[in-house]
């Protein structure tokens, strides 16, 4: 049982440290990406022209890669958390709304990271234009609009649900 143990307990250490990068690299790209359009009509800012255009793609690239690979780490050793933890979520509400809000966002960002995938694929021929790439950022802007907001949002609770570790069903044992 103590290997079982130590075991979800790493895998829960590297589920944390991948969502926590993921979440500070997906929290960079937002800001990147709504400075450069303007609110209204996502049209693009004075700032940004034909000139300085394929740097500031340049500037995105790592942090496209960052969000993609560290998100299917993140989503990966989650589950292999969720499946090898001794904490059962029926007894354990504060884990069960964690993986609620894990799996419910799971589509939704599925959806977006295939739009990412078409980036990595551009990047890495290095036969695209910046026309191209802005055309799949401001798709991914559009698809899901407020769905980024709302996503931050919901993983903003988990550091509350991770450290009070609220709605926990006492066994009958310990009453």
């Amino acid at each position: 049982m103590k290997k079982k143990y130590k075991l979800s307990t790493l895998l829960g250490f590297l589920a944390s440290v991948s969502g926590i990068i993921w979440f500070g690299a997906y929290i960079s790209r937002l800001i990147t990406y709504y400075q450069l359009f303007k609110s209204e009509d996502l049209s693009l800012n004075s700032f940004v022209s034909n000139g300085n255009l394929p740097g500031i793609i340049q500037t995105i690239y790592p942090l496209v890669n960052l969000t993609f690979f560290s998100y299917l780490i993140f989503i990966f050793f989650f589950t292999l958390f969720i499946i090898l933890t001794p904490l059962k979520l029926k007894e354990n509400g504060w884990l069960f709304i964690i993986s609620m809000v894990v799996y419910i966002t799971l589509p939704f960002e599925a959806i977006l990271l295939t739009i990412d995938y078409k980036m990595i694929l551009m990047f890495l021929s290095e036969n695209f234009t910046s026309g191209e790439i802005l055309k799949l950022i401001t798709e991914r802007l559009i698809l899901f609009n407020s769905f980024p907001i709302i996503l931050l949002l919901s993983y903003l609770t988990i550091p509350f649900f991770l450290i009070y570790k609220p709605f926990i069903l006492k066994s009958k044992n310990e009453n």
